[in-house]
C-alpha cells in the first residue's frame, strides 16, 4: 500500500528525515565497533503479534481488551494491579491528552525504528509518535530518584555483543505497563532491554520490567525485530481537543 503525502505531510517527513540526517551525522565514525559489539545501527521494525490482555480485562462496555503490546495475560499482576484495572475509567489515560506512548509500551509497536550508536550514546528514533530516545554510555548514572521523567532515564552499556539498557526514574503512570491494557505502574518501575543481533537481519530484544508496588515479581519476554526497507516515517500532531472530544461518546465508571 503506498504512502500517500499532502504538502503538510512532505513537510513534517522532511523534518524528520533532518532529524535522522542529524543522529547519523554525530554517530557516524563516532563509535569505533570492535568485534564483541554488534552492529545495531539501521532501519527495524517489529514482527507484529498482539498479546491478550487477560480475560479480566475488560473496558467500559464490559468487552474483554485485545491487542496488547506485551503479555498483560502472562504478568505476575498483585491485588493492587488487578484493583486499579477493575475501577479504570477511560479518561484516566494519558493518551487522550495527547500523551505520547510510555515504555515499555512504545517496544511493541509495529512501527519503523531507527538505531545510531555512537561512543557516548544510542539514539533510537521512533516512528510512533516521533520519539526520539537517547540512552547515555558515557557511564553516568541515573539522577537522583527525585528527578522522574514520563518515560524515564536510560543508560546503557555492552556485554559482549549484547547492548543493555537500563531505564528508571519513571513518573507514576495509569498506562506504565501497556497503554492498551490500561495496566499502571510506578516509580518503581524499573526496565531492562537486551538488543542482540542473531542473524545478519534479525535483532532480539528481551525486555524485563519489574514493579514491586504493581508486580510481585519480575517478568521478562523477548520479541524479534527485522530489518526494515522503510525509515521511520512521520506520526502527526495530535489535535488535543479533537481527542479529548473523542471521549464524550464513551461511557463513564463514575457520575462526574
Amino acid at each position: 500500500m503506498k504512502r500517500v503525502f499532502d504538502r503538510t505531510t512532505l513537510s513534517r517527513f522532511g523534518e524528520v528525515a533532518v532529524l535522522l540526517l542529524a543522529i547519523s551525522a554525530w554517530s557516524t565514525g563516532a563509535v569505533a565497533q570492535s568485534a564483541e559489539i554488534s552492529d545495531l545501527s539501521g532501519n527495524w521494525q517489529l514482527r507484529l503479534a498482539p498479546y491478550s490482555c487477560g480475560e479480566w480485562n475488560v473496558d467500559q462496555y464490559g468487552q474483554q481488551r485485545t491487542g496488547c503490546s506485551m503479555p498483560v495475560d502472562q504478568l505476575p499482576l498483585n491485588e493492587r494491579a488487578r484493583a486499579w484495572a477493575e475501577f479504570f475509567d477511560e479518561p484516566l489515560s494519558p493518551m487522550w491528552d495527547c500523551a505520547s506512548a510510555g515504555l515499555p509500551s512504545l517496544l511493541g509497536d509495529p512501527f519503523p525504528i531507527n538505531i545510531r550508536q555512537a561512543a557516548d550514546r544510542v539514539a533510537i528514533f521512533y516512528e510512533h509518535d516521533e520519539y526520539l530516545r537517547t540512552i547515555w554510555m558515557d557511564g553516568r548514572a541515573h539522577p537522583p530518584a527525585t528527578d522522574l521523567f514520563y518515560k524515564g532515564h536510560s543508560i546503557g552499556w555492552y556485554e559482549g555483543d549484547t547492548l543493555v539498557v537500563e531505564t528508571t526514574n519513571f513518573t507514576f503512570d495509569p498506562d506504565g505497563l501497556d497503554d492498551h491494557g490500561h495496566v499502571a505502574s510506578s516509580p518503581r518501575k524499573r526496565l531492562i532491554e537486551r538488543y542482540r543481533r542473531t542473524e545478519p537481519d534479525s535483532l532480539e530484544m528481551e525486555i524485563t520490567v519489574e514493579d514491586s508496588l504493581f508486580l510481585t515479581e519480575p517478568f521478562t519476554w523477548t520479541r524479534l525485530l527485522r530489518r526494515s526497507a522503510l525509515p521511520p516515517g512521520e506520526w502527526g500532531d495530535c489535535d488535543l481537543a479533537q481527542s479529548r472530544r473523542q471521549l464524550e461518546g464513551l461511557p463513564s465508571r463514575y457520575s462526574d
